[in-house]
Order: C-alpha cells, then structure tokens, then sequence
C-alpha cells in the first residue's frame, strides 16, 4: 500500500481526480444555488402574473394631481384593504371588506386591522405572508406603501397608464421572493432536481476516476520504458532502444533518450576502437625494438650502424606516436597548451616546406608553393606549424614518384586559406569523409607498409578546432588527395 502511495500512477491519478471531483463539486454547487433562485424567481414571476386586477385598480386610483397614491402612505391600513378587495389567492374569491367601520370593542375603542375571521396576517387566507412581501413603489424604486422588508430577491411588474410604459409608467408592484420555497408541490420539485443533479455529479466523478486512471497508466508506459532503458544503458548496454509510438512531451523525450543512446554506443565503440588500434600501433615498434635487442643479446647481430639505425627508427616512430596519442588526448580534454600571438601564415609555411624538400627530393617529387607575400593569422605557431608538417609528411609517404605537391595560401572574407594538392595515388571517394579519423587509412593506397600511424590528419584536425578553424578533404585536380585548411585571421 505504501509502495502504491509512492507511486507516479498514484500521485497522478489522485492528483487528477481530487481536481475532477473539486470542479464537479463546485459547479454542482453553483448549479444547485442558480436552480434553487431560478425556481425562486420563476415562482415570482408567476404570482406576480396574477395582480392584474390589482394593477387595473392602481391604475383607476390614480390621481394625476396627486401622483403616486398619497392615500395609501398616509393610511398604511388602507394598502392592506385595497389588495384585500382587488386580489385574491389561487382558489380564493377576492374579498371585498364590510362597509363602514370596524364595531367597537367594550371599551368603545374599533380594532385596527383585519376584520375577526379574514385569515389573519392582513389578508384574507395569506399563506404566502403577501403583506409581509408585497409593496408597492413609485417609478423610481422608492417605497410608497406595503412592506418594508426586502430579501435577497425581488421582482416588479410595472403600473401603466393606458399600456404605455414609456411614457405613461405611475410604479411598480414589487413582490420579495418568500422564505420558504412556497407549497410542497414547489419543494417537492426541487428535491427531485437535486436528486437528479446528486446523481449526475456522482457519475461524472465515477467517469472522472476512470478517466484518470487510464490517463495515468498511458502516461506512464513510456516512462516505465524509459526507466527500463535507463538501467540497461547504466548497466553498459548502449544498444537497448525504445519504440517512438508517441509524439507529445514524452515522445520527444524516448527521441532524446535514443539519440543519446545511439550518441554513447558511438563512443563506446570509438573507444574500443581507440584502445585496440592503440595497443596495436604500440605492438609493432615495440616488437621491432624486442627482436633487435634480443638478436644483440644472443650474437645475431652485431651493435653495427645498420641495427641501431633499425632500432632508432623503431623507437623515432613509438615516439611519435606516443606524442600523437598524448596530443589528441589533451585537445579532447581542452587542456592543449596553446601560445596564440598574430603570425604569418606564409612564413610558418615556408620554414615548413623547406624543412620538408629533402624528403621530397629524396622520393623523387616536386614541391611547389604559391604563396602572397605574407597572410597575418591569430595562431599558436608550432601547432599550426605541426599541422603543415603532418600534411607534408602524409603527401611524401603517400604520393608516388615521379609526382608533384603544390600548396597555396590566399586570404578570403576574413579567413586564411590553404590547399595542399598532390598527384595520385588519392582515396577513394567513400573514403573522404573518414580520413581524419583516429587510425583511419585507406588501405587501398595508404596502408601502414608506408610508416604511418593513422593519427596524423587525427592530430591535424584536433589543432585545426582549437583554432575554431576547419579541415577537409576531396579529391584533388591533380589527381590526388586535396586538403583544405581555413583558419580565421582574428579568432583568439
């Protein structure tokens, strides 16, 4: 019970249902207090429909030089007498008074009021109390004669002079709605209303509840889903998904959750990848250096310039690995130590280019450089100087001979731009958009038999983004592989 207290179905069914149940209560209310004063009123209206003989007798006691019938406020007991004589109730006769006055008591005093016999209250058979609600006003709403009292309801019916209204309008008979509801018919009726209106507001609670708990389990579906993707993908299993059947507030969230899940199996997989290929590129230099340490110590090889020449580069290519790997490690951290300061462009690649010519020579391929005068960046100069060199030495590894590699820089719409050219062999096509990617090669003309490692255009574009510039590759019109690279002159 305590677990179902502690539940979202609980917590949302309750919460929808003591709303439900409070606005049904309410309007039940509103709409019983409305019925009870339509009655009310309806029952007013229909009493006052019956005063037209007393509205006719108004209208022929009018005086117009002595408006508003002076007779009966300084006579109160003769507005009794004249609705005695001109309206009767519903089954009665109107009662016409005895003439002359009242008999005198013993005392030789005449009562004042209703004769002995004439149903007390100063009308004859009141049962409504008429002369505790009946009163009579002029035309604008002041009393005249009749009661005084006033209830929280009241309806007129308006005394005119020859049924003009608009001109001709001498008062008002106003009439307070009772205390009561009037006979038992009248109660009886609006017992049956309530009744009616009880049982109405119960079935719509009823249907109400339904309605919630149905609501709160359909919300809930794709929560408990979630919940159970939640503790595979904790659990390690980035490959769980769920079903996109909705597309409301909780459709987009299993469309979150599934694009993060697909986004951490990436990753997942990127860093299997990572470790192994690592692993891997570490195994061979290492296994090179094992092989050649060990022919020295059992007297294969001699410690001649061929061996440690073997050995150096064995070693020369753990580190620079090692250093590459220790470089994209720090710019996925942000912890890449850069010194930006405004340089040319141009010069960092022609000390890049000169430095790299006897490589180039040496593989027989022709390095040419267009290049302006100078093209003034906000860079790290050994880092972009690093980047020229990886793209030098993947074009000399790569490209055959006899061959050709032109680089070009130019400035355009607030950028440096340089594009690295070289002749064939060049990656396929489908191969373009990986070539920055962590031990990526394209084996069918860049494989590791050249000496690379797979991470320099890895380290290129990790550089690249911390210049907020970008890197990209398509093939060249020279036949080979293209590299543009866009650096912002005025980005720190």
């Amino acid at each position: 019970m305590k677990r179902f207290r502690e539940s979202l179905t609980a917590r949302i069914f309750v919460a929808i249902s003591a709303t439900t149940v409070l606005v049904i209560a309410i309007m039940a209310l509103l709409v019983a207090v409305a019925m009870r004063d339509g009655f009310a009123r309806y029952l007013l209206r229909g009493e006052l429909a019956r005063f037209d003989e007393l509205e006719q007798a108004l209208v022929l006691a009018y005086d117009p030089a002595a408006p508003e019938w002076p007779q009966f406020a300084t006579h109160p007991q003769a507005w009794n007498d004249f609705v005695r004589t001109h309206f009767a109730p519903p089954g009665r006769a109107a009662f016409s008074p005895p003439q002359g006055p009242p008999p005198k008591r013993l005392d030789g005093t005449r009562p004042i009021g209703p004769p002995p016999g004439s149903g007390g209250a100063g009308m004859p058979g009141d049962s409504l109390m008429l002369n505790k609600r009946l009163a009579l006003l002029a035309p604008d709403g002041s009393h005249l004669a009749g009661s005084i009292e006033r209830s929280g309801m009241l309806e007129r019916r308006k005394i005119c002079l020859d049924n003009d209204c608009k001109h001709g309008l001498l008062g008002y008979i106003a009439l307070n709605a009772p205390l009561d509801l009037g006979d038992a018919s009248g109660r009886f009726f609006l017992r049956g209303q309530y009744w009616a209106l009880a049982i109405a507001a119960l079935v719509a609670v009823l249907f109400s509840a339904v309605t919630a708990y149905i609501v709160a389990r359909r919300m809930l579906v794709p929560i408990r889903h979630l919940e159970a993707a939640a503790k595979a993908m904790a659990s390690g299993d980035y490959t769980a998904r769920i079903a996109q059947t909705r597309r409301d507030e909780l459709g987009q969230l299993v469309g979150h959750y599934n694009a993060l899940a697909a986004a951490l199996e990436r990753t997942d997989k990127a860093e299997r990848e990572w470790i192994s290929n690592t692993s891997h590129e570490l195994q061979t230099p290492l296994a090179v250096l094992r092989a050649q340490i060990e022919a020295l110590q059992d007297g294969v090889r001699l410690p001649d310039a061929v061996t440690l020449d073997a050995m150096h580069a064995a070693m020369m290519r753990l580190s620079r690995l090692v250093q590459d790997i220790k470089t994209l490690s720090h710019a996925r951290e942000d912890a890449l130590a850069l010194l930006f300061r405004s340089e040319d462009l141009c010069a960092i690649v022609r000390e890049a280019a000169e430095a790299a010519r006897p490589q180039f020579e040496a593989n027989g391929i022709a390095l040419e450089l267009d290049l302006p005068d100078h093209v003034q960046i906000w860079c790290d100069r050994a880092r972009i100087g690093q980047v020229i060199d990886n793209l030098l030495a993947n074009s000399a590894r790569y490209t055959h001979a006899p061959g050709r590699v032109r680089l070009q820089v130019r400035g355009e719409n607030g950028y440096a731009i340089l594009v690295l050219d070289d002749t064939p062999p060049g990656p396929p096509d489908a191969d373009m958009p990986r070539l920055f990617d962590r031990f990526y090669r394209a084996e069918s003309s860049r494989s590791r038999v050249h000496g690379g490692s797979g991470l320099g255009l890895s380290v290129c574009r990790a550089i690249v983004d911390t210049h907020n510039g970008t890197i990209n590759a398509e093939p060249s019109d020279l036949g080979g592989l293209r590299i543009t690279l866009r650096l912002p002159k005025g980005t720190t």
